[in-house]
């Protein structure tokens, strides 16, 4: 393949990456919308990454001496994943039911997941490439090798999908029917008629208790008008609700409380209820989120809580909430029977789309997703129900879990997970 500058020189072919610029701009001013925090920052930092991809492409294609109707096609193609990136964050700063264009929005997960991959791609290949002495124009364009993160971004999305909100039923000895949601991500695309259907599918259960792990809002909707429809619809729910709160609902906190106890809903910040459902006494305790030393702040949160429990009646189950899973390697060994989380979103880039659960995050030694054990405590980590968003997921369906005292029901397999070592003093 003959690398040159020719392409490079043509400005009616370079029209098309200074438009997808320019949505680039668009986007990043709709992602500052949603606030200012580090949060952000990261976040527009990968928008910015990702829209930059498909302007790359496109200069590559140029420097690899693509003209004419091919270069159309490709061009028209790269256009359309950079408007389908910008719809994401448009249809968020709408802060409204989106109607139609949630559509766009969803169009954005195989978009970002191109993008995303094919980030990837190029970085791995710039080494060898320039080893070799190529062109500078040649780390811009793949050639075939770009059918692999197309591929992966199609299927992944399609998998994603399609399984959405799976039900993973568990046994738990002495616990009621206890269905667990985490990560709802209420707002614009994650719009009412979702949360109706979600809500509907989990009164199907026909839960004892309903626990949701935090992450009720995000960032395009924390007020009020914004999120109603949820508090609207967790109200309709027979079951008692009770849930902790996660990162996104940080700036809400209080308010959340408000509005979920005057639909008859329970907020437990680091705080404790004992609830008697299905001929059983639960002990439900719900933990703050912290970004710093989670486990930490749990195990001084749980010493605070402990410290002051009435004399009374030994409850059939104990049962911790908290959003980050890290916050497990705080808690006391044969304090509770079951341990509640969520916030990883099942590792995000995983291989469950290959039929081997297993994530990223995984391999790092995050708990990701599933179950893990330590001691005669079991930590499930919820792979969240939300289905749009950045990033996009890529291999992670969402799920809703149900457990109960069901024989017919299989044991978690769960995964060992050590101690935590004691921090030395100096």
């Amino acid at each position: 393949m003959s690398w040159t500058l020719a392409g490079f020189l043509d400005p009616p072919a370079l029209a098309g990456p200074a438009l997808a610029a320019a949505l680039a701009v668009g986007t990043l001013r709709h992602v500052y919308a949603g606030g200012r925090t580090l949060n952000d920052h990261f976040v527009a930092a990968v928008v910015a990454g990702c829209i930059a991809v498909y302007p790359t492409l496109w200069i590559g294609a140029l420097g690899a001496g693509w003209r004419g109707w091919p270069l159309g096609l490709l061009g028209a193609a790269l256009l359309a994943g950079a408007v389908a990136e910008y719809g994401l964050f448009h249809v968020l700063d709408r802060r409204r039911d989106p109607g139609p264009l949630l559509h766009l929005a969803r169009l954005s997960q195989p978009a970002y997941a191109f993008s995303l991959w094919t980030g990837l791609l190029l970085l791995l290949r710039a080494p060898w490439l320039l080893l070799r002495g190529a062109p500078a124009a040649a780390l811009a364009w793949p050639g075939p090798w770009l059918l692999l993160p197309l591929a992966l971004a199609l299927w992944g999305s399609a998998w994603t999908w399609l399984q959405a909100w799976r039900v993973r039923r568990w046994r738990v000895a002495g616990a009621p029917r206890i269905v667990h949601l985490s990560d709802l991500h209420a707002g614009p695309c994650t719009p009412a008629a979702e949360i109706d259907a979600l809500v509907a599918r989990a009164e199907a259960l026909r839960p004892d208790l309903v626990l949701i792990t935090g992450d009720l809002v995000m960032p395009f909707s924390e007020a009020p008008e914004a999120h109603r429809f949820l508090v609207e619809a967790l109200g309709r729910i027979r079951a008692p609700v009770l849930a902790c709160p996660g990162n996104h609902d940080q700036p809400v906190t209080e308010l959340l409380g408000r509005e979920l106890a005057a639909v008859g809903a329970r907020w437990l910040v680091d705080d404790r209820a004992v609830v008697e459902v299905g001929g059983r006494r639960v002990e439900v305790v719900g933990l703050d989120f912290s970004w710093r030393e989670p486990a930490a702040r749990a195990r001084a949160a749980l010493a605070r809580l402990d410290a002051a429990i009435p004399d009374g009646p030994a409850p059939d189950l104990r049962v911790l909430l908290v959003h980050d899973p890290r916050a497990f390697d705080g808690v006391p060994d044969g304090r509770f029977d079951l341990v509640l989380a969520g916030h990883t979103h099942g590792g995000q880039v995983g291989t469950d789309m290959f039929g081997v659960p297993g994530s990223l995050l995984g391999l790092l030694g995050v708990a990701d997703q599933g179950c893990f054990a330590r001691g005669g405590a079991r930590l499930f980590v919820h792979r969240g129900t939300w289905h749009v968003g950045l990033p996009p997921r890529m291999g992670i369906a969402s799920e809703i879990l149900l457990f109960a005292d069901d024989p017919a029901l299989p044991e978690a397999p769960c995964r060992r997970r050590a101690a935590p070592q004691p921090r030395s003093t100096p």
